[in-house]
């Protein structure tokens, strides 16, 4: 080998020995964002949609908006999910985070009416 095809290999084990030391940046999870307004049809209080499908590990953003004359709640079992939205206020809008951290298909609901029409939270793993 030749002085300069020793000093191009030098330079690139040396440029590798750096990368090798610097800490693995680990891939953010994804930000999975969802808005869900509550409604009625025909007579039944919903929230629109009323499924969200993400993966484990995934960050989870629901903006709630309540168009409905009353406060109406959002809670999905087995997560720490549960507001209350009120149409009254000024802009009648809530945002839930969390990371969807165990695989399964949870119940979402009104826990202020229970008979309202809930949903579920697909967390697939």
């Amino acid at each position: 080998m030749n002085r300069l095809s020793l000093a191009v290999l030098a330079v690139a084990l040396g440029a590798a020995a750096v990368r090798a030391q610097e800490p693995a940046k680990a891939d953010a999870a994804p930000v999975r964002e969802f808005k869900s307004v509550n409604i009625i049809v025909k007579g039944e209080k919903i929230w629109m949609p009323s499924t969200f499908v993400v993966k484990k590990g995934d960050k989870v953003k629901i903006t709630l908006v309540n168009t409905v004359p009353a406060i109406h709640a959002f809670a999905i079992e087995g997560y720490p999910v549960n507001v209350q939205v009120n149409f009254a206020d000024k802009d009648n809008t809530k945002v839930v985070e969390f990371t969807a951290d165990k695989a399964g298909i949870f119940r979402i609901y009104c826990s202020m009416h229970p008979g309202h029409v809930g949903g579920q939270l697909v967390v697939l793993e």
